[in-house]
C-alpha cells in the first residue's frame, strides 16, 4: 500500500526543498518549469491543495536536464529525510507517487540521474552505496538519524 495523504510532513518536504536552491540571484532568473527545486515545490503543493499522494505523469516530467548549482548537502539531507516518510512499498511502488518525485529530483541535483528505486530504502541505499560511495555515507548517517531539523 502507499502512503496516505495524512502521512505526508508537507511542512517538512518543502522546507527540505527550499533549503537546497541558492537563490534567484545565482540562476539571474527563476523559472520553476526548468527547475528541479521548483519542480518538486510545485507537485508538493499541487499534492497538499488536492489532497493526493500522486503526480499525473510526474515522474516523466522531472526537469532532468536541469544543469543549475545547488546546495548539495541539503540533496544528501532532503534524500535521507523523504525516505523516512517513504513506505518502503515493495511491489507495490509506483513511479508517479509524490514521495518518489521528490526523492527522484534530489537524484538529479545530486547524481545527475534519477536512479532506480525497487520499493525498498535498504536495496536503494545500497545501491548508492555501490555507485556513489562518496555521497552513501552522509545520507545514511542522515537517514538513521532521528532529529528532525
Amino acid at each position: 500500500m502507499g502512503i496516505l495523504n495524512t502521512e505526508i510532513n508537507y511542512d517538512s518536504i518543502i522546507t527540505d526543498l527550499s533549503k537546497c536552491c541558492l537563490g534567484e540571484e545565482n540562476c539571474k532568473t527563476c523559472n520553476k518549469d526548468e527547475c528541479i527545486v521548483g519542480y518538486g515545490q510545485k507537485c508538493i503543493v499541487d499534492c497538499f491543495k488536492k489532497s493526493i499522494t500522486y503526480v499525473e505523469n510526474g515522474s516523466e516530467n522531472i526537469p532532468v536536464t536541469d544543469l543549475k548549482v545547488y546546495n548539495v548537502e541539503n540533496f544528501e539531507k532532503g534524500i535521507a529525510h523523504i525516505l523516512r516518510q517513504c513506505r518502503s512499498c515493495q511491489y507495490q511502488h509506483f513511479d508517479n507517487c509524490i514521495i518518489n518525485i521528490i526523492r527522484n529530483c534530489y537524484e538529479v541535483g545530486l547524481f545527475g540521474e534519477v536512479l532506480k528505486y525497487e520499493g525498498s530504502n535498504f536495496r536503494y541505499l545500497n545501491q548508492i552505496h555501490i555507485h556513489y560511495p562518496e555521497k552513501a555515507q552522509e545520507i545514511i548517517e542522515e537517514f538513521h538519524n532521528t532529529k528532525e531539523d
